[in-house]
C-alpha cells in the first residue's frame, strides 16, 4: 500500500512541475512580448514593423499603423504583459517548490481567465484559443481533485 501511495505522490510531483514548467514557459513568452512591445516605440522599429505586417494578408496596414500611434496603449499592453509574465512566474516557481499556496493562487487565476478565454472563442475560434481553454481547464481539474485528495488524506491523518 505505501508503495502505491509513493508511486502516486512520484506522479503527482511530475504533473506539478510539468504545470510549473508550462508556467514559466507561458512567462517567458510574455515578458519577450512585453519587450516586443516597447521595441515598437521606436520609429525605426516601426517602420520594419510595418514593413513586415504587409506581408500578411489578415494585417491591414492601416490597423497596424493605428495600433501603432498610440505610444500610451504600447506601453499598457508592455506593463500588463509583464504584470501577467510576473503572476505566472510566481504560479510556475512555487509550483515548483510544491507550495501549498501556489497551488490555490494557480486554481484561482486559471480559473479566473478561463470565462475571458472563452469569450475570445466565441469571438473568433483558433486551434490556439482552444487547446489555450483546454490545458487550462485540465490544469485546474488537475489541481482542483490533487488539493481535494490532499485534504482528505490529512484529514485521515490528523
Amino acid at each position: 500500500m505505501a508503495t502505491s501511495a509513493s508511486a502516486s505522490s512520484k506522479s503527482s510531483d511530475r504533473i506539478l512541475k510539468l504545470i510549473a514548467l508550462f508556467r514559466l514557459s507561458k512567462a517567458l513568452l510574455l515578458i519577450l512580448a512585453g519587450f516586443g512591445v516597447l521595441e515598437l516605440l521606436r520609429p525605426d522599429v516601426q517602420v520594419r514593423f510595418l514593413d513586415w505586417m504587409q506581408a500578411f494578408p489578415f494585417a491591414t496596414k492601416h490597423h497596424a499603423e493605428r495600433a501603432l500611434n498610440s505610444p500610451h496603449r504600447l506601453e499598457l499592453l508592455a506593463a500588463a504583459a509583464f504584470a501577467y509574465a510576473g503572476l505566472f512566474t510566481t504560479e510556475g516557481i512555487g509550483l515548483w517548490l510544491e507550495k501549498r499556496w501556489a497551488e490555490y493562487l494557480t486554481v484561482i487565476a486559471t480559473t479566473s481567465f478561463i470565462p475571458f478565454e472563452m469569450w475570445e472563442i466565441a469571438k473568433r475560434v483558433t486551434a490556439a484559443r482552444v487547446a489555450l481553454v483546454v490545458a487550462n481547464i485540465a490544469i485546474v481539474t488537475y489541481l482542483v481533485a490533487f488539493l481535494t485528495r490532499q485534504h482528505r488524506l490529512r484529514g485521515i491523518a490528523s
